[in-house]
């Protein structure tokens, strides 16, 4: 079938190459990801708008009803 449509054309490595490319990018992105061990850089980020809190909390000098 695949021979049929690129019979006329001179790329038929092309879809292999678009294959091999696309997954080469997709495990680089996920080697990224994973790999890179970033976790203290995330934690320090995902405390900051509890520490926001309370530190308001403690300069009104009590509960803060929100």
């Amino acid at each position: 079938m695949y021979q049929q449509f690129y019979s006329g054309m001179n790329l038929t490595h092309l879809p292999l190459f678009s294959l091999l490319l696309f997954l080469g990018v997709f495990l680089g992105v996920v080697a990224h990801l994973f790999i890179a061990r970033r976790s203290q850089d995330f934690e320090t980020l995902a405390l900051l708008p509890l520490a926001e809190q309370g530190e308001s909390r403690q300069a009104t000098g009590g509960t803060n009803h929100e």
